[in-house]
């Protein structure tokens, strides 16, 4: 999802680092704005009467010309919540509407009394720029902006890439890639006895106008403008629907069963090892999805592939959100599923299905494969401020059930110093059969549905082309494209509450639509929920130094060493230490709470508080007429409880904090500031966790939200089923990316044990037939241009292995699945490192893990990989072995390394044995 202008985290305390507004005057219309330019060329102004009351005048620049794009400004401070205004070049007029988001998303329409209306001198198009100017009327005030009495801080940013329907003023936006950033706007310098001469200059355009600004009359229109799509020759037992955390689990279980399985990911690669070629200029072998210290700085280093039509976050890109997230695996503790999942997925039911996920992606509590946490000195600081206030110190990879005032290494999606996940551990495996085809920038629009029956799915590649692919008789759809997708597609499939059904029926998507008899009404998107993030900062009592952003974005020679080594501040994600508790309510609700930490200045630690598991607020989730999810009510601080819960851990922070000797003194909490704030003050600002889940739950029909039974199969359907965090019925304690996964092991075991209908899921029993399960070889010639070359993604990989070997016992029992071993070792690894012992009190800038290293002790005048070979104290002798050189790390330390910055990421095994087809190991030291 292209992040929200007017949310992007950068932005959020654009107080300090905005720069200042300065007066000019337009050399078109005459009018003094006082407003901010930058070397880019965007400009943005503001004129004001002497005595502002409920307008202004405001004026966008951007060089943005007839090849597409966009530019906007945000009213207020706070992104959260700030109306915004965009604007964007479409033929011989410029398109603009109000805006407003929740969360790191293309923000959605606004509407309100406030309006705007252009005035023509100052507004045009020409090649390179364009220019809007505009009286922007009610637009002063609490729903707008709102002045202050000397200076206001404003957001701005701009977009070259054409946005996705230029003519529709709802249209999504693309990622301001371009530029952003904020700036003072001093009240005074935009003032003027002028304005009320300036403000008749202007004009209604002579295009439909609305609230929500000027915008073209909607082109087309629902079912009655669809586009043709082509039906593909090919069918499957399983289509699925997303490639993410939950996608690409369940896709390979069902392939282990022998059914032939295809993948669709509207997206691109991420990894480099599945053919993205936007590598690091630094490192030839990874993209920034690759690298964990990169995590929190994917806008800065690269344009992520954030989708452009949710209602929040979320990643379009092979692997979902498990690739532009910040790598947290917090393991899911038995309660989170003991207490509103439905009977069948209590703890008890799932922990087997746990067990085999952990034994492929176990997550890790250390990065740094040289057994050294770098740049820990947040933790050292935090740690001693917990155990001063009576918290323990656990390993949440290893107890995930200590929720309770304990605190830990942060728990990640980790290994050898690499982003983990699915797409390495799950999906090589299902690459490596031949009954498996996985095809990207290929986008699901609906399931094509006759009555209760699935036939298939309609897609629509990159190029706009819509082609259909069919499952076999008997065969099964599964959508898993997460919980802000996965409910536009039900809708899509006339399935959801009637109005946004009649929206889609009305709307610009090309969609073709049941007739409306057969639509089917269940509760999507009634019920969602989401963790509220509470961003606090403290002062520490000792001196505590930070790094430089650069030395994540553009590392020296002396990070890159160490990261082709899987080793130093690249290998770690961004958090320093995790922590857990919960509190009790006055109703006698227990609610958990999360917090994670990190130093992002020096001598200043910072907080993220979540609200997690146990919170009863729920929000809604609905479809815009062109196609792209929405927020209809907002899920966070909804209920007293929630309320309450929040402002009772804030409170006992603040107490800790003020402890004699507390090592943490509260400095800020977005705009909240001083020593005599309380809890509630605290919770003023918050924003998304973008961890939705429940937009289509499990459980009883007729229940809240409930959209699936136990089975994942949608209510009313034969052979629809959704497997990701829609259909969760709760929020988990920690992040969601650990469960969703847990639960898509289950619901894989689930979905295979139901009876089938026909015998398309049957194998031969004759070792020389083919199954009916495998894939036609280059059928699908509909769609070819739709994939990358040279990836060896497109096709499955070859097998000489029958199909009818790799059946799983999930496919007759849904029991536990036996043993498969991980893509790159045939061996589980330590989940997390070697128990320790409780922190040193006092600050260190790193702790030595007892983590096996791979520095091999000098022998016979040699020095091994990695090898210590100089450095003040240093007494050895010889040279680095097999034509590794020394390197400097720093005066003390000099140490064998490989002499190419290249790291060779595996892509999976090193090779496939013909008769079990097992993998072999490859050991990390074998991979340089």
């Amino acid at each position: 999802m292209a992040r929200s202008f007017i949310l992007y985290s950068a932005l959020l305390a654009m107080k300090v680092a905005a720069q200042t507004s300065s007066p000019y005057t337009d050399a078109k219309t005459g009018i003094s704005f006082n407003g901010f330019k930058h070397a880019s060329g965007y400009t943005f102004g503001i004129a004001l009467p002497e005595t502002p009351t409920t307008d202004f005048i405001g004026q966008i620049v951007a060089p943005v010309g007839t090849a597409g794009g966009w530019a906007g400004f945000t009213m207020g401070q706070s992104m959260s919540g700030s109306l915004a205004v965009v604007a964007w070049p479409n033929g011989d007029e410029v398109v603009s509407s109000f805006r407003k988001a929740s969360g790191y998303t293309s923000p959605p329409v606004t509407t309100g009394d406030f309006t705007m209306t252009p005035i023509p001198s100052g507004t045009f198009i020409n090649d390179t720029a364009f220019s809007y100017t505009f009286l922007c009327s009610k637009c002063l005030g609490t729903n707008g902006l709102v002045l202050s009495a000397t200076t206001n801080v404003l957001g701005w940013a701009y977009s070259t890439d054409a946005i996705t329907t230029p003519a529709s003023a709802s249209s999504a936006l693309t990622y301001h890639a371009a530029g952003f950033g904020g700036f003072g706007l001093t009240v005074a310098d935009a003032k003027s006895a002028n304005y009320a001469t300036w403000a008749a200059m202007a004009v209604a355009s002579n295009s439909t106008t609305t609230p929500g600004g000027n915008s073209t009359t909607p082109v087309g229109g629902g079912s009655s403008t669809n586009t043709t799509a082509t039906v593909s020759n090919s069918t499957y037992d399983y289509i699925v629907a997303g490639a993410g955390a939950a996608g690409i689990i369940v896709a390979e279980r069902l392939v282990e069963s022998g059914a032939s399985v295809l993948l669709l990911e509207r997206g691109g690669s991420s990894l480099a090892f599945t053919g993205n070629d936007a590598t690091l200029p630094w490192n030839s072998s990874v993209t920034m999805y690759d690298v964990p210290g990169v995590d929190y700085y994917l806008s800065t280093v690269g344009s992520p592939a954030y989708c452009t039509d949710t209602a929040d976050q979320a990643g379009c890109l092979l692997g979902g959100g498990t690739m532009v997230n910040a790598m947290m695996f917090v393991r899911p503790q038995a309660r989170d599923f003991d207490a509103k999942w439905p009977a069948g997925w209590k703890w008890a039911d799932v922990s087997a299905a746990a067990d085999r996920l952990y034994e492929r992606n176990p997550g890790q509590t250390y990065g740094s494969v040289d057994g050294v946490r770098h740049n820990n000195e947040a933790f050292e600081v935090v740690s001693q401020f917990l155990l001063g206030n009576g918290w323990s110190h656990t390993d949440a990879i290893e107890k995930p059930n200590d929720k309770i005032d304990a605190f830990s290494y942060p728990p990640w999606s980790l290994k050898d110093g690499l982003r983990s996940g699915p797409v390495r551990t799950y999906l090589p495996l299902a690459q490596a059969k031949s009954n498996f085809k996985l095809m990207l920038d290929t986008k699901v629009i609906r399931a094509v549905r006759s009555g209760s029956t699935i036939s298939g799915v309609e897609t629509e590649t990159s190029t706009g082309e819509r082609v259909i692919y069919n499952v076999k008789a008997g065969g099964r759809v599964v959508l898993a494209s997460g919980s802000m997708s996965t409910p536009r597609i039900l809708f899509n499939s006339g399935i959801g509450p009637a109005a946004q059904i009649q929206t889609v029926a009305d709307g610009t998507s090309s969609v073709t639509l049941p007739d409306k008899a057969d639509w089917i009404d269940l509760p999507v998107g009634a019920e969602i929920k989401d963790h509220p993030i509470f961003t606090l900062k403290f002062k520490t009592s000792v001196a505590m130094p930070s790094l430089a952003t650069s030395q994540f974005t553009s590392p020296n020679d002396t990070s890159s060493d160490l990261f082709a080594q899987g080793s130093g501040i690249l290998a770690q994600s961004g958090q320093r230490l995790s922590f857990w508790t919960s509190v009790n309510t006055t109703s006698g609700k227990e609610v958990f709470i999360q917090g994670t930490c990190n130093g992002p200045a020096n001598n200043t630690v910072q907080m993220k508080i979540y609200l997690t598991h146990g919170l009863t607020s729920t929000g809604s989730l609905g479809i815009t007429a062109d196609g792209a999810t929405e927020l209809t009510s907002d899920p966070w601080l909804k209920t007293d409880d929630d309320i309450e819960a929040a402002t009772m851990f804030m409170d006992r922070l603040l107490t800790m904090t003020r402890q004699p000797n507390s090592t943490l003194t509260f400095l800020s909490a977005g705009d909240v500031t001083g020593s005599n704030v309380t809890g509630t003050d605290l919770i003023k600002n918050h924003v998304t966790g973008a961890h939705y889940v429940g937009t289509a739950k499990m459980g009883t029909k007729g229940d809240a939200g409930v959209v699936v039974d136990t089975d994942t199969k949608v209510y009313g359907t034969d052979n629809l089923f959704v497997v990701d965090a829609s259909m969760h019925p709760d929020l988990p304690t920690g992040n969601t990316q650990a469960i969703v996964m847990v639960a898509a092991e289950a619901a894989a075991a689930r979905i295979l044990a139901l009876p089938t209908t026909s015998t398309a899921n049957t194998t031969t029993t004759d070792p020389t037939t083919p199954t009916s399960s495998i894939l036609p070889v280059g059928t699908d010639l509909a769609v070819t241009s739709a994939l990358p070359s040279g990836t060896g993604i497109a096709a499955p990989i070859s097998s000489s292995a029958d199909v009818s070997s790799t059946v799983s016992p999930l496919a007759s029992s849904g029991a536990a699945v036996s043993s498969v071993a991980p893509a790159v070792s045939s061996e589980a690894p330590a989940p997390s490192s070697p128990s320790e012992a409780t922190p040193s009190p006092s600050p260190a800038t790193t702790t030595t893990q007892a983590i096996p290293t791979a520095t091999p002790s000098p022998a016979s005048g040699t020095i091994g990989q990695y090898g210590r070979c100089g450095g003040l104290g240093y007494e050895g002798t010889g040279a680095c072995a097999n034509g590794w050189v020394c390197k400097k790390q720093n005066e003390y330390y000099s140490q064998c390394v490989a002499p190419s910055k290249k790291r060779h990421v595996p892509k999976g095994p090193d090779s496939i044995q013909d008769e079990d087809r097992t993998w072999e190991r490859a050991s990390f030291l074998d991979l340089y």
